[in-house]
């Protein structure tokens, strides 16, 4: 071939090599920009205006209850709550709310988080509603309807200022500034796009420098002014160009105008405008996006009009094909069985390469890349949830490479049963209810953890009773954490005859049954062990097993004891209504505070008992009527984690929360303790600890499980708002008892317990 001929051929194979590069690159920074366009314009804009709606609605309803001096009408009597509930705006509010945390999950704007955020959201908008209902049914002004408006704003985030994680409003807050992080990313031009653009502009200027001189190298050559398909494919590179760049800076403006709008959050009308002015910010997304295959039609273009440019005028100069060299007699000999050998030693040394390449490949990926994931729902919120995930969740997916979705809630059985109810319940949930443990057992929902975890290495009354279908005695749980119950803490300089003493004084006591979804339990927690120290766990068992009546005289003498102790009824009672447990056990040790505690183990790691020098006696010393026996019985608590899904990776999981340095680790975070046998009062460095722990091994020690939290779910719920309608008013107790029992009698026997006491 002539000079002019590799001319020809050099300047055509540049400009092909060119718009592929440029066609590439302009392709992939204009759809750079697109891509997060669609998503915004299709579903995150929606998803987050949405989130808005449903905050918007649930203001209005609390509104509506509470018109703004906290009580309902503005003179402090409550009234309007009663009324509001009555109306159809509180309920038309709710609605909308439901509906719109409905459209918010269906967007799927932040992922698996944002859809567990929006359950956790729709179960505590439930038990918000609940309490608004039960204020309504209430009388206007009365200490159950102030305490219920309480539970109810602790729910929904607005009782003092409150709106943390364990609150709706504190969670679709979190959640709307995720989902504002999501359109963020998605309307930004950053440097990954500004880089592609860069690269995108040398090779077309690149591209369009070269077009330019081989047309003049061809006028050159040809003594023709144009050459046409040059000149086309020419205008062909400036309009793409053109045509990119400006609809680029239209999707962009665009985003940047959506953005704004989203990042704040809109409320009233201004939600509504909002929407309409992202639509017409985002209108022609689609199309526009679209419009980048036209760059690779372009490009194409292009390529097939250089070839047409230069492939004639190639021809022309191409000469003859090389003569081949005759292959020499003999040539089958000795060198080209050589060349075979070699040929032969390079497919071994490639197969050996590839096999060493896939080997360490294996190896690589199990080392580095996930192994799937695993979803959990616990109650632990704020810093448990944060302390859970640092010293559990962390360590477990370094080791495993298995990624674990978390999901604690406050109002976790409401959300345990809409996930089930739904088909998509969490692989593994955290519970402390065996009760309800038992219900979805006996339902077939839990699988057994049969060979996974040993219930002999755990002590009474946690490990697994007999429960199901089948009645056989399967594991299905596993406790991760145990607390010791029948305690009243009091300060150490406070000696046992005056803590006797100041039992009988109702202000002594730090009475608070305000605890958001869960408001009541204190109480029951005091009725429970009173009757346990009264009556003995023989008598307490067949209680929290149905078989004992809620109208027998122990659980009056109980209630009526509680009642005696913390002066049902009266003034004091009425402000532990609508009082936290943790904020009256903030307050020990202040002048005129109280001083007596009816609380678990976890009360210790509390500032305000710290300070103070958490001592305590056993609750028998301080109930009225106690039994008069040698060795005194405690009520236990646990968190027991079962598995309703997930497969292998739950298995995993179930088997990393059973292991002894795991159990220790995380019992300790919570100061709690565990009830493996393999963890000794020796593991425990404070001296309180290591009594409360030996207590917890002691083989002597009859240990009753909390029996609100061994009872069917909707037994516990319903004995916790007897607990607070009896301290609010005790002549409604017959009424609460008998329901009580009516309710405990539709369980039907296979929903109760077999036992819940136990020794070591």
């Amino acid at each position: 071939m002539s000079t002019t001929g590799r001319d020809l051929a050099l300047r055509q194979r540049l400009l092909l090599v060119l718009t592929a590069a440029a066609t590439l690159a302009l392709f992939g920074a204009y759809t750079g920009v697109s891509s997060g366009a669609v998503p915004l314009a299709s579903s995150t804009a929606a998803g987050v205006l949405d989130v808005d709606t449903a905050i918007n609605a649930l203001t209005q309803a609390d509104a509506s209850v509470d018109p703004g001096d906290g009580d309902g009408d503005g003179d402090g009597d409550g009234g309007a709550a009663a009324q509001a509930v009555g109306t159809g705006d509180f309920h038309t509010q709710i609605a909308v709310a439901d509906q719109s945390l409905a459209l918010a999950a269906a967007e799927d704007v932040t992922g698996p988080s944002g859809r567990q955020t929006l359950q956790t959201v729709q179960g505590l908008t439930a038990v918000y509603s609940g309490w608004i209902e039960q204020a309504g049914r209430a009388p206007s002004g009365s200490a159950l309807h102030t305490a219920c408006l309480r539970y109810a704003k602790d729910v929904l985030g607005t009782a003092n200022g409150r709106a943390d994680d364990s609150t709706v409003m504190g969670r679709l807050a979190a959640l709307h500034q995720r989902q504002v992080a999501v359109a963020r990313e998605q309307a930004s031009f950053g440097w990954p796009l500004w880089l592609g653009w860069t690269l995108a502009a040398l090779l077309l200027l690149a591209m369009a420098g070269t077009l330019g001189e081989a047309n003049g190298f061809l006028r050159r050559r040809f003594h023709r002014r144009w050459n046409r398909q040059l000149a086309l494919a020419m205008a062909l590179l400036v309009a793409g160009t053109g045509t990119a760049a400006v609809f680029t800076w239209q999707t962009h403006q665009g985003l940047a105008g959506a953005r704004r709008l989203l990042e704040s959050p809109q409320a009233g009308v201004r939600i509504s405008a909002a929407s309409t002015e992202v639509a017409h910010r985002m209108a022609g997304t689609g199309l526009r996006a679209a419009a980048g295959y036209g760059i690779l039609a372009g490009g194409a273009a292009v390529a097939a009009l250089t070839l047409w440019a230069f492939r004639p005028r190639i021809g022309e100069y191409r000469s003859a094909a090389a003569p081949v060299a005759p292959v020499a007699p003999g040539g089958a000999g000795p060198g080209r069985w050589w060349r075979g050998r070699r040929r032969r030693r390079a497919v071994v040394a490639g197969a050996v390469s590839l096999a060493v390449l896939a080997a360490a490949g294996v190896v690589v990926v199990h080392a580095v890349v996930w192994r799937g994931e695993v979803t959990v729902l616990a109650n632990w919120t704020g810093g448990d949830a944060a302390a859970f995930r640092r010293q559990v969740i962390e360590p477990f997916e370094d080791k495993e490479h298995i990624h674990v979705l978390y999901q604690g809630s406050s109002a976790e059985s409401q959300v345990l049963a809409a996930d089930v109810e739904s088909g998509t319940p969490p692989d593994v949930a955290v519970l402390p209810g065996p009760g309800e443990l038992a219900e979805y057992a006996g339902l077939g929902r839990l699988l057994p953890l049969d060979g996974l975890v040993s219930a002999a290495d755990f002590d009474q009354p946690w490990a697994a009773p007999a429960v199901g279908p089948d009645q056989r005695r399967h594991t299905y749980w596993v406790p991760v954490k145990t607390d010791l119950k029948s305690m009243v803490w009091h300060p150490a300089d406070l000696a046992p005859a005056q803590v006797a003493k100041d039992a009988d004084d109702p202000s002594s006591w730090c009475l608070g049954l305000a605890s958001g979804a869960t408001s009541g339990w204190p109480g029951t927690d005091w009725v429970e062990d009173i009757l346990l120290q009264q009556q003995g766990w023989r008598t307490y068992q067949e209680w929290a097993v149905g078989k004992l009546p809620w109208t027998s005289q122990a659980v009056v003498q109980a209630f009526h004891t509680w009642g005696r102790l913390v002066g049902a009824g009266g003034p004091y009672a009425a402000t532990g209504l609508r009082t936290g447990y943790a904020e009256e056990s903030a307050r020990v040790g202040q002048a005129g505070a109280c001083v007596l505690e009816h609380q678990s183990t976890f009360v210790r790691g509390e500032t305000s008992w710290q300070r103070a020098g958490a001592a305590y006696t056993h609750s028998h010393d301080a109930v009225p009527d106690a039994d008069a026996r040698e060795t005194a019985d405690w009520e236990v608590s646990g968190d027991l984690a079962a598995m309703l899904g997930g497969g292998s990776q739950a298995r995993e999981l179930i088997a990393y929360l059973a292991r002894p340095d795991v159990q220790k680790r995380w019992s300790q975070a919570q100061d709690g303790f565990s009830a493996d046998r393999r963890i000794t009062a020796a593991d425990y460095p404070d001296a309180t600890d290591r009594q409360i722990a030996a207590t917890l091994r002691d083989p002597g020690a009859i240990r009753c499980y909390d029996a609100s939290d061994a009872m069917p779910s909707a037994v516990r719920d319903a004995f916790e708002l007897a607990a607070i309608r009896y301290l609010a008013d005790p002549s409604t107790l017959g009424r609460q008892l008998s329901a009580l029992k009516a309710l405990s009698a539709r369980q039907g026997s296979a929903a109760w317990q077999t036992s819940v006491c136990g020794s070591g």
